[in-house]
């Protein structure tokens, strides 16, 4: 330490050996520290590993630190941790770790990870898996696509999942080759189904299907083998909510059998492995096809009953038909007798006073004829004479008309005409009454009183 105009200074070496015999009698051992991964930062190339570290508090960033795990311990850390939790290292995990803090004159502050302690990770991740599951119920879509009314065949079946996957290949064996013959019409939606990337692609192949949903019946998630690795993407609330809010029920098969996730929660049907996916959407067509069945014998079973119910019912009326029937005819001839000796006697006396009727009208008749014959004879009489005077009278006025008339048609014969100067001009043997027809230079006759001439036309006047 050196002084400069009565100023105590100090040198950065000082400085900085002050610094690490602070922090080395703060911190002399190593701690469990607990802090939010920001950043892995790994290079493969080294092994090494520079993790952010964070600390946040409603968001926000209070405290960051850039630890390290050196290569020598870093591989061993990693598959510790994916072996317990299922999930490698990554960005934004949240995690307990044994760590060192040093500080080096020349090299600075730096956080040395020894060991992460994979069991705080994971109840952080059921802490996280809880959260999702509360807010869901919150929002009222935990239940929700399991309301949904899947179809009685859910034969058209969207698949999110990876074409090369096993579990894939089971679950469209197992359809295809089904002994009751029943067709699926399977589709692909290519997805990646673990890692960090599984949420985003999973949720917007869910989007593509529910924007036509009548293309299809039911939407089934299928990842086969990998045990639990990567099952943590499956409680994330985003892609739980986008199962729950899909358009279509979904069925989760997602292959393994431990604590089920929020996806496999909030699914229609969750049917742990492929196989038991595929099984289930056969079973929907044996549940269709017994409901056939039971209907079949049920409506024989009826038919039978009602056939056999009106079998004795017909057999019932037949006899009771037949019974009244015998009385009924017993009766009407009974009626039919008393009626036929009623009508005899009615009709007996109905002639007598008939005859007696026919006799005093023969007899008035008579009278009225000799009547009728006279009045008719002086009648005839005097119509007679009144027609011999009525026909003299009509002869001498029709004779009168006759001569008038003989005497109008010897004025208008041919001759008397042509005496008082007028002619008669043909043309081809027949008398012209209008010129239309008529050429200049045309031959025709004409007929005088007394004589014929030949002209010819010269001029024609219209």
């Amino acid at each position: 330490m050196e002084k400069f105009s009565g100023k105590q200074i100090y040198s950065l070496l000082q400085i900085s050996t002050e610094i690490r015999k602070v922090i080395q009698t703060t911190f002399p051992d190593y701690l469990w520290i607990t802090a939010e991964i920001a950043k892995l930062n790994f290079y493969p190339k080294s092994g090494h590993c520079y993790p952010d570290l964070v600390e946040k508090e409603h968001g926000r960033v209070k405290a960051q630190i850039r630890a390290n795990i050196w290569s020598s311990n870093f591989s061993q850390i990693n598959n510790k941790f994916k072996t317990v939790t299922g999930v490698a290292l990554k960005d934004g995990m949240k995690i307990l770790f044994l760590g060192k803090v040093t500080f080096h004159e020349q090299y600075g502050l730096a956080l040395n990870i020894l060991d992460v302690e994979p069991s705080f990770t994971l109840g952080e991740m059921a802490r996280e898996k809880k959260q999702t599951i509360d807010r869901l119920k919150k929002e009222g879509l935990f239940e929700l696509n399991k309301q949904k009314k899947m179809a009685l065949l859910p034969k058209r079946v969207a698949v999110i999942s990876v074409e090369t996957s096993k579990g894939y290949h089971d679950f469209i064996n197992i359809l295809d080759k089904n002994p009751w013959k029943y067709r699926f019409s399977v589709t692909l939606f290519p997805a990646l189904l673990q890692g960090d990337g599984a949420v985003k692609s999973i949720a917007a192949q869910l989007e593509t299907i529910s924007d036509s949903p009548e293309d299809f019946d039911v939407i089934a998630i299928i990842r086969g083998g990998g045990g639990d690795v990567g099952l943590n993407a499956y409680d994330n609330y985003s892609l739980s909510k986008a199962v729950a809010t899909a358009g279509l029920p979904v069925i989760a098969g997602i292959g393994h059998s431990t604590n089920e996730t929020v996806v496999q929660m909030v699914a229609f049907a969750n049917k742990i492995t492929p196989t038991e996916a595929a099984h289930f959407l056969i079973q929907q067509f044996h549940n269709f096809a017994y409901r056939l069945e039971t209907a079949a014998e049920s409506l024989i079973r009826t038919s039978q009953n009602v056939l056999l119910h009106e079998n004795r019912r017909i057999e019932q009326n037949l006899k009771i038909f037949q019974l009244s029937s015998q009385n009924s005819i017993e009766k009407e001839k009974k009626v039919l007798i008393t009626t036929s000796q009623f009508f005899k006697q009615r009709i007996s006396f109905l002639l007598k006073n008939a005859f007696r009727q026919i006799d005093l009208l023969t007899v008035q008749i008579k009278k009225d004829i000799r009547n009728n014959v006279e009045n008719t004879h002086w009648t005839v009489e005097r119509k007679n004479q009144k027609i011999i005077n009525g026909a003299h009278q009509l002869l001498m006025k029709k004779q009168h008309q006759i001569k008038l008339l003989e005497k109008q048609l010897e004025l208008l014969s041919p001759d008397n005409i042509l005496k008082r100067g007028y002619s008669i001009t043909y043309y081809n043997g027949k008398a012209i009454t209008e010129i239309s027809n008529l050429n200049v230079g045309t031959k025709l006759k004409t007929e005088l009183y007394k004589g014929k001439l030949n002209v010819k036309i010269e001029k024609i006047i219209k």
